[in-house]
């Protein structure tokens, strides 16, 4: 078995070309529907200790690049809650952003699934999000069998 990680939408591409046998992905972040899987729990994460700049003042936020679909959840939380943000610094990839999240420059949205990254840890200074729906996607033709191992893997994985 071999691993890929990478943006929703190429992940579905991949499976789609056949390149990819089973693909697990955000939801809303791809055009193609795939079979539902469970909810991504998302937290957010800083530097221990970190604290955000005082009110007015935006929340500096670290995120995935546009598009991004849990970008965009971060921003949509804050602002239905009258908390103004501002992204400060954001990457191509998570390992991107997990490296600027570690020089404290600011908060980032990550999901909530294993232990918190190295260098960073939950900050519950801000509103709580809502999980964000995770879909999975399989290769016609794929084997059934690892196709619902890999399904029921994940939704072991996010519930």
């Amino acid at each position: 078995m071999r691993f890929r990680i990478d943006r929703s939408a190429r992940l579905v591409e991949a499976v789609e070309r056949g390149s990819v046998d089973v693909a697990v992905y955000v939801t809303e972040a791809a055009a193609t529907e795939g079979t539902p899987v469970g909810g991504l729990p998302l937290l957010w994460h800083a530097t221990p200790g970190w604290e955000p700049p005082t009110a007015p003042a935006p929340v500096p936020l670290v995120a995935i690049e546009d598009p991004c679909a849990i970008r965009r959840r971060a921003i949509a939380t804050l602002a239905a809650h009258g908390v103004q943000a501002t992204v400060v610094g954001d990457a191509g990839y998570l390992a991107g952003v997990l490296d600027i999240a570690r020089t404290g420059q600011g908060v980032a949205l990550l999901a909530a699934v294993g232990p918190a990254p190295d260098g960073l840890t939950p900050y519950d200074g801000l509103p709580p999000v809502t999980p964000i729906p995770m879909s999975a996607l399989a290769r016609p033709g794929a084997d059934p069998a690892t196709v619902a191992a890999a399904f029921d893997a994940v939704r072991g994985l996010l519930h």
